[in-house]
């Protein structure tokens, strides 16, 4: 079976690495005949550094679909079109947006050093922050605040992108029109292969709709009639995720093949 975890809020918490814990027992899945993979709102370089060297090689997908990475090399990316990107730079100004901008790997922004969310950006230190007339293509425009917000968002969701609000740090994203997690799974896998998924928050809730089975970490209202079982994010959450990915590799057990 293959299993496709979402990172922040799912299986790492408050910006912190992945807890050893829990990245053994994703080993432990692969040695049982499972398939691990991730998918997350990070653009792949700010995946890698919560992970550890073990996983680098692993399915990534990123910058919630718009790009996906395996054997350590770009496979995939759907970008937004130059003139588009250009139009939603100039709305941003509109509203003096602070805003960042990923490449395939580099990255341009307009922030300022003490947004908690820079704090997670090119942590590996293996990108480069680049102009925005640097940029090759524009994958992902993360808008961490400006004025008027709901007049943009209504600006906004009149263009030809995917918008997303992650509701743990009050922030916007937007992909071109049609990128998804899960569209970037099935991309790199056949269609009918049936998956199980972790997740907690709106980006994860293409992959929810077709999950074979689904967990939900936390109390995101939008996923909880989607979600087969949920996991309660307290003190305990870790131990938790880790017994019930024990439990899920032994109920979905792959047969063995002669």
């Amino acid at each position: 079976m293959r299993f496709i975890f979402d990172l922040d809020g799912t299986i790492c918490f408050k910006g912190q690495p992945i807890s050893k814990s829990i990245l053994d027992c994703l080993l432990e899945l692969e040695q049982e005949g499972h398939t691990v993979g991730f998918a997350s709102a990070r653009p792949c370089r700010d995946m890698l550094p919560v992970l550890d060297e073990r996983f680098a090689n692993h399915l990534l997908i990123g910058a919630n679909g718009a790009m996906t990475y395996h054997q350590g090399r770009l496979q995939s990316y759907t970008a937004i079109p130059g003139q588009l990107a250009t139009e939603i730079i100039r709305i941003l100004a509109d509203h003096q947006a602070q805003f960042l901008i990923d490449d395939k790997w580099d990255y341009a922004h307009n922030c300022t050093e003490a947004h908690p969310v820079m704090r997670n950006i090119d942590c590996g230190r293996k990108a480069s922050r680049i102009d925005f007339d640097q940029l090759d293509a524009v994958l992902k425009i993360l808008i961490l605040s400006a004025d008027r917000t709901k007049e943009l968002a209504a600006r906004l969701k009149e263009l030809d992108v995917t918008m997303h609000h992650h509701s743990a740090e009050d922030i916007l994203d937007l992909t071109c029109r049609g990128v998804n997690k899960l569209a970037a799974l099935e991309w790199f896998a056949p269609q009918d292969e049936p998956f199980i998924c972790f997740g907690n928050d709106m980006n994860d809730l293409p992959l929810f709709e077709q999950a074979q089975h689904s967990v939900l970490i936390g109390e995101y209202e939008p996923l909880v009639p989607l979600a087969t079982e949920k996991i309660a994010v307290d003190s305990q959450v870790e131990s938790v995720i880790v017994s019930k990915i024990q439990e899920l590799s032994v109920a979905y057990k792959p047969a063995r093949t002669y």
